[in-house]
């Protein structure tokens, strides 16, 4: 989706590019160096040799060989910027200690996969905003109008494959990143490569987004034969739950956490089972209002209800969990729930504001209408 150029070795293509008086030229040096020397200039507090000076910034030839001149198309656009070490350099200042650098490494150097990216986007984001740099993308639809409640994206792109606009946004923050899309979204077909299976390299860990049940299980089952963790999200009203399964340290972990084990695929594609599924897997963590929303949904919604705000806080935990587990820190299976209400409501108010808890006819409800989207499986923190 983009090019990247060599001042030296692409001078002829650079200069075509750059004296298009239609094109926008943007210099990112003059703030990088003025940043780069700022950092150069700290003392070194961590535990090993101080790491040499990178540029001798005062020597032009030098800073043109560290330089690369970034197309975005889309944008009509050329960046002249640092290479991909300067600029990962300092894309990451800021994350310092919070990050270890031997963590920062590991997030840099791991293969994250992302399926579904409604919420899943948000999660992408995150990812890629602290330092990974490599990805599997998977989704098989395009924006809607109606997305624009909980995707952070814009009006200009609706209509578009919503991987071509996950890969845009995570370019346009680095475009040294790697990005593999599956436009089909994830399918048994396709699964050995979304793992990272079928090139001997298996993905570091999943964020899983999906709707579909039935391949939210086939994932699971995939991953801990091959010893993947799996991440996932549900945005339940307010509140996030968090569904975090270890098959990385324990290949007999339970689907789930077991509640996903006794299912096939053959019994999505019977309402009723699909519904028994649904339930199995969420439990009883619907706040009152998101059981009344989901009731609601054929009826007076047109689609499954979701909040952005609670979309950007599912993708922000989601891909805290999933680089804490590539760094090597103590994540522990289970499931997880950010009860939003509970935290910032008033007590009196909170037990006033909750409607009347509804029954497993919501599910039904859900299940038995012909709707454009399907409950996902992601929403208190607490664990079960």
């Amino acid at each position: 989706m983009i090019e990247i150029l060599h001042p030296y070795y692409d001078a002829a293509r650079i200069a075509q590019l750059t004296d298009a008086s239609r094109r926008e030229l943007v210099d990112m040096w003059p703030a990088a160096l003025e940043e780069l020397r700022a950092l150069d200039a700290l003392e070194h507090v961590e535990p090993g040799p101080a790491p040499d000076t990178l540029v001798d910034f005062g020597d032009p030839a030098v800073i043109d060989d560290r330089t690369r001149y970034v197309v975005i198309d889309w944008r009509n656009t050329v960046v002249r910027m640092p290479d991909a070490e300067l600029f990962y350099r300092l894309k990451t200042a800021r994350n310092r200690f919070l990050l270890t650098t031997s963590e920062q490494e590991a997030w840099r150097d791991a293969t994250v996969a992302v399926a579904g990216l409604s919420v899943g986007s948000s999660a992408l984001a995150s990812c890629a905003l602290t330092g990974a740099r490599s990805f599997h993308i998977a989704d098989s639809d395009r924006l809607s109008p109606t997305n624009l409640n909980r995707m952070t994206t814009s009006i200009c792109d609706v209509g578009l494959a919503k991987v071509d606009i996950a890969e845009r946004r995570i370019l346009e923050g680095d475009p040294y990143s790697s990005v593999t899309q599956f436009v089909h979204g994830y399918s048994t077909d396709v699964a050995d490569a979304f793992l990272g299976v079928a090139t001997g390299k298996p993905v570091s860990v999943i964020i899983e987004e999906i709707d579909d049940i039935a391949m939210k299980i086939d994932m699971r089952r995939r991953a801990r034969a091959a010893r993947i963790p799996v991440v996932s999200v549900t945005d339940i009203g307010e509140n996030v739950m968090l569904d975090i399964e270890r098959y990385d340290l324990d290949p007999e972990y339970p689907i789930f956490h077991g509640r996903g084990e006794n299912f096939s695929a053959a019994d999505a594609a019977d309402p009723v089972q699909r519904l028994d599924m649904a339930m199995a897997i969420v439990g009883d963590n619907l706040t009152s209002r998101m059981a009344f929303s989901a009731s609601q949904v054929g009826r007076s919604l047109a689609s499954w209800p979701q909040l952005g705000s609670t979309a950007a806080m599912s993708g922000g935990i989601a891909a805290a969990a999933a680089r804490n587990i590539v760094c090597g820190r103590p994540v522990m299976s289970g499931r997880y729930v950010l009860d939003i209400e509970r935290m910032i409501l008033a007590q009196r108010e909170y037990h006033e504001l909750q409607w009347n808890e509804l029954t497993p006819d919501v599910f039904a409800a859900v299940f038995s209408e012909s709707t454009s989207e399907r409950p996902k499986t992601s929403g208190p923190l607490t664990s079960e």
